[in-house]
């Protein structure tokens, strides 16, 4: 019999857990007994359910910083091609670089999509020119640096 992931997701959230998901999304350092009050149920009821979607990977609570004044002067966002047999190994290989902070697989023209930050224009030559070409496997890159963030929200719309 197989086991279960302890981060697996038990199946779609009912309608208190979109709720609360959604208060959280909106202000993740919101306290429970607020969130309780609001959708009139019990404090213990809210944070029972945050951390059982917590514990089974459904929710995340992060601060989201500015990376420019983090120190990190380029954004870009890197379109991948690689071969099908390079593609578990490059994958894994690009999810232990700092610099990446997202990454994809895809349909289409291009196979992986990763947005990265970096220090400067030499971290992201380095990047590109060593770090890339030494994983093997990558047939072709794209390169979009980021001019200007005119939105930055991770919060899903009509939850509640």
């Amino acid at each position: 019999m197989r086991k279960e992931s302890p981060r697996a997701p038990a199946g779609p959230l009912d309608e208190l857990d979109r709720a609360i998901v959604s208060q959280l999304m909106a202000d993740g350092r919101r306290p429970f007994r607020t969130i309780a009050r609001s959708l009139g149920v019990p404090e213990s009821t809210v944070r029972f359910r945050a951390n059982r979607l917590l514990r089974e990977g459904a929710l995340n609570i992060v601060a989201m910083a500015d990376p420019h004044r983090m120190g990190y002067a380029v954004l870009a966002v890197i379109l991948l091609r690689v071969r099908p047999k390079a593609r578990a190994r490059v994958v894994q290989a690009l999810t232990a670089l700092p610099e990446v902070q997202y990454l994809s697989s895809c349909t289409g023209r291009v196979d992986l999509v990763l947005q990265i930050v970096c220090k400067d224009q030499d971290d992201l030559r380095r990047l590109l020119a060593e770090e890339f070409p030494a994983l093997g496997g990558i047939l072709e890159t794209e390169t979009l640096l980021e001019l200007e963030v005119h939105k930055f929200k991770y919060a899903y719309p009509n939850l509640g």
